[in-house]
């Protein structure tokens, strides 16, 4: 277990019932609200959190993410949830999650890639103004290596599926908010399998954004013991999301 100091901090929760899935299983969308939550209140503790940034011109987004689960927490279940800043690699700035329950043993771990951007050329940027910040702790990982990039696979979908950005699914970045790309991809899975599901790794790349008022189809492929659904803005072709669920 960690301690909360300047490099970590740590949040006890309870899978409240507007946290659940059909199966009384925290959710997939709950998994990464929550993971979002507390990398925004340790970044705001630390200084370089969203209004740290907005007042310069720049916001934080998600890249990419990798989340490896040994148990999802059930309903009622308390847990707590820890994050630290964990490195940079190139352009990104990475940050670790540990979910473990009241015995400490470890559920879940992550690690999570973000970009500072431009607010208005919506393009990245250095970390230069915030590394000095950023208490790094490299020595102590989640995971087995960072979030990668996801190759899009060639076979035919399964299921298509579409969506609309509506009011609720944009953030304060005034983009489609990332837990909603992944309940977009959740829905996308054939009902019985979600429910036989017993959840190993989720990795996500955040390829594009995607605005009020757009539409996306939803691709849902099946390779061996694994779902990529692939999520794209329907008028302007474009990669918004690739998701694998293993």
């Amino acid at each position: 277990m960690f301690p909360n100091t300047k490099e970590f901090l740590t949040k006890e929760f309870t899978v409240n019932s507007y946290f659940t899935d059909l199966n009384g299983n925290l959710s997939v969308r709950s998994l990464f609200e929550l993971f979002q939550e507390v990398a925004w209140e340790h970044a705001t503790l630390n200084r370089f959190g969203f209004h740290d940034l907005y007042d310069q011109g720049y916001f934080w987004a998600l890249s990419r993410i990798r989340v490896q689960v040994n148990r999802v927490p059930k309903w009622t279940e308390h847990f707590n949830l820890t994050t630290w800043p964990s490195g940079t690699e190139g352009l990104f700035a990475l940050r670790d999650y540990q979910m473990y329950d009241n015995q400490g043993n470890v559920l879940i771990g992550a690690t999570s890639s973000w970009l500072i951007v431009d607010l208005k050329t919506r393009r990245p940027q250095r970390l230069d103004a915030f590394k000095d910040v950023m208490p790094i702790r490299d020595d102590i990982r989640a995971t087995h290596g960072n979030a990668q990039r996801i190759d899009i696979p060639q076979q035919s979908p399964l299921f298509v599926s579409t969506e609309k950005a509506n009011i609720s699914d944009i953030d304060v970045n005034g983009h489609v908010n990332n837990a909603k790309y992944i309940e977009w991809a959740t829905n996308s899975l054939p009902i019985n399998e979600y429910k036989n599901l017993i959840l190993k790794e989720i990795e996500v790349n955040f390829l594009s954004e995607g605005f009020y008022g757009a539409s996306f189809s939803v691709e849902s492929i099946k390779i061996d013991n694994q779902f990529v659904i692939l999520i794209n803005g329907t008028e302007n072709g474009k990669h918004n999301a690739l998701v694998r669920i293993k």
